[in-house]
């Protein structure tokens, strides 16, 4: 099959950082659903082991300390790094605070907090509308263009 005719498969990951999956994962997966988008839990291990040739897109929740605590422990073994290099977008539903260096991975589009208590079916949206215009985006050279000299033929 062409790559240019395969079908898109739109996917989010969803950082799991507790053994069984909460009542916040269902909600997002089922409307992230009805926009064609499948939620899709992983472990840490997991996340380590991904193909990194391409930019992933997660979302996690720290709604309690062992989530908060799991999160951090991630963070200090390869997410930041992640982050850092443009491999991973992050978006961060917590009740706690924002992350250290949140101002320079939201400046590269890297991180996006969501303060919890909120309800998740906007938030699902507001990432869904994000994720569509990451995807869509097109990489411009940061350069801008190249100098053209003057044409030489049109000398009188």
């Amino acid at each position: 099959m062409n790559e240019e005719n395969a079908p898109v498969i739109n996917y989010i990951f969803y950082l799991q950082t507790k053994n069984e999956l909460d009542n916040s994962y269902h909600i997002l997966a089922e409307v992230l659903s009805k926009i064609n988008i499948s939620l899709l839990p992983i472990s840490a291990d997991d996340l380590k082991v991904i193909d990194r040739n391409k930019k992933h897109h997660l979302i996690s929740i720290r709604n309690d300390f062992s989530s908060a605590f799991n999160f951090n422990q991630m963070r200090k073994s390869f997410l930041d790094t992640a982050m850092a290099a443009g491999k991973i977008a992050l978006f961060d539903i917590s009740s706690f605070s924002e992350i250290e260096n949140a101002a320079k991975f939201q400046n590269k589009n890297m991180y996006r907090y969501f303060q919890l208590p909120q309800n998740l079916k906007q938030v699902a949206m507001t990432v869904a509308v994000d994720y569509f215009r990451d995807r869509n985006s097109q990489v411009e050279w940061p350069g801008g263009r190249r100098a053209k000299l003057p044409s030489m033929t049109n000398e009188t």
